[in-house]
């Protein structure tokens, strides 16, 4: 006896009526891809089978390839948390696209014709270590006393971190007054005390361009002292809330 497989509708992204679907293997596990509309909303959808959890690899590599394939034709995306999964199509539409009309509009307003980077930046260990002991005599002469006690060590390393941090305002401030030009920016918190600029920027579609020389000419005039990693376009995650 063959045992029935329900199926519910995985949603990738609430995107502008009459998008383009991508290919239906961008969906791997996520068979049958399409396109559900309501009015002036749709949501690209694909169906996923409900006896098992969603989580494995294949799905978030399926969930990230069909967001990118929509980026890359130049399709305003709302992406839609990993794992959002509904009942069925109409489910999609009156338990998603219509109870939300007004806010998912006001998103993709937002998003028509532009795209987001993200842009991070870190110091190169040698520079700055060596930009530190040339502006601290302490930490200098500690560093070169030869002391090898663990305490000596330890405050050290807390002197070098904390003339690291005070080194970030003045560069972070720098790097983002050469990248303006964008629609909107978000700093996140640094996650590394080698990490100077960790920011998301909203950019217009027609300077793209432009914004990619600009990253690549900051980098330039600081190669050797910091290292740039420029990562985009791609979906406006920093700038749609959670969806």
């Amino acid at each position: 006896m063959t045992t029935a497989v329900w199926t519910g509708c995985y949603v990738f992204a609430v995107v502008p009526p009459g998008s383009p679907v991508p290919p239906a293997e961008a969906a791997g596990p996520a068979a049958g891809l399409t396109l559900v509309e309501a009015g002036d909303l749709a949501a690209v959808v694909g169906h996923v089978p409900t006896d098992r959890p969603l989580g494995r690899a294949a799905d978030l590599r399926a969930h990230d390839r069909v967001i990118g394939d929509l980026v890359a034709a130049g399709t305003p995306v709302l992406p839609m948390r990993f794992g959002a999964v509904v009942k069925d199509e109409d489910a999609v539409v009156h338990e998603l696209l219509l109870p939300h009309r007004a806010e998912f509009q006001e998103a993709l307003g937002t998003l028509t014709g532009r795209q987001q980077y993200v842009v991070r930046a870190h110091y190169e260990e040698e520079s700055v270590l060596r930009q530190v002991l040339a502006t601290n005599p302490q930490i200098r002469r500690m560093r070169e006393s030869g002391a090898t006690d663990h305490a000596t060590q330890v405050r050290l390393g807390q002197l070098i971190v904390q003339a690291i941090e005070q080194l970030k305002p003045a560069d972070s401030s720098a790097i983002l007054s050469e990248l303006i030009g964008t629609v909107d920016v978000r700093v996140h918190e640094t996650s590394a005390p080698d990490e100077v600029l960790h920011a998301a920027f909203l950019v217009d579609v027609a300077q793209s361009a432009d914004f990619e020389r600009r990253v690549e000419k900051a980098a330039e005039q600081r190669a050797g002292r910091l290292r740039f990693r420029l990562v985009g376009p791609t979906a406006a995650y920093d700038f749609v809330g959670d969806a």
